[in-house]
């Protein structure tokens, strides 16, 4: 056995478990009243560690943000499921759009660093994010199976769609429910698409 492979098996220490717990929720905290991009620094200083500290957990802001994304990507797997189900796919899938949309926008900043981990599978190495989209893709499948969402639109389009409407909402947070409505009903209904 090499040293790499006893470091995976080797329990995390009570005391490095405590620095990422505590780390996250001043992130948590710290960007809800600030943004993404609020200072590290302060991060760090309100979990009462240092920025090394901070940068051995998270060596970027990317996964930082990563991080907290994972617990969102949880709870919307869970709730795809939950919708799975509704007796109407199609109203079960706007609903999950609308949760999606309400939790990547929890702070400014988030839904565009949610944009960037959905477009890159590097960026999941919880699998939250995974089992998010396996999840959604279900309840699009559904809807679609039931002509209640266009036939082969891709799951990644729609996510796209909605991280885009995520994105404004973020500055207009009454447009989400709006946009996302329009969406669902179509510019031109009945239009060749």
């Amino acid at each position: 056995m090499t040293s790499d492979d006893m470091a995976k098996t080797r329990p995390v220490r009570a005391d490095v478990r405590r620095n990422r717990a505590r780390l996250l929720a001043a992130a948590r905290e710290t960007f809800q009243r600030q943004g993404a991009g609020a200072s590290l620094e302060g991060v760090a200083r309100l979990a009462g560690v240092g920025i090394g500290t901070l940068y051995r957990h998270f060596p970027t802001r990317q996964d930082l943000l990563e991080a907290l994304l994972a617990d969102v990507y949880a709870g919307l797997a869970a709730a795809a499921r939950d919708l799975l189900d509704s007796p109407s796919p199609g109203e079960a899938l706007l609903a999950w759009l609308r949760t999606f949309v309400s939790e990547i926008t929890a702070f400014p900043g988030m839904a565009a660093s949610a944009m960037v981990s959905l477009r890159d599978p590097r960026l999941d190495p919880s699998g939250s994010r995974a089992a998010m989209s396996e999840a959604g893709e279900a309840l699009l499948v559904r809807a679609q199976r039931a002509g209640e969402a266009p036939a082969g639109a891709p799951f990644a389009d729609v996510l796209r769609l909605a991280g885009a409407i995520a994105t404004v909402a973020e500055r207009d947070p009454d447009a989400a429910s709006r946009l996302l409505s329009l969406a669902a009903a179509g510019v031109a209904p009945g239009a060749a698409r």
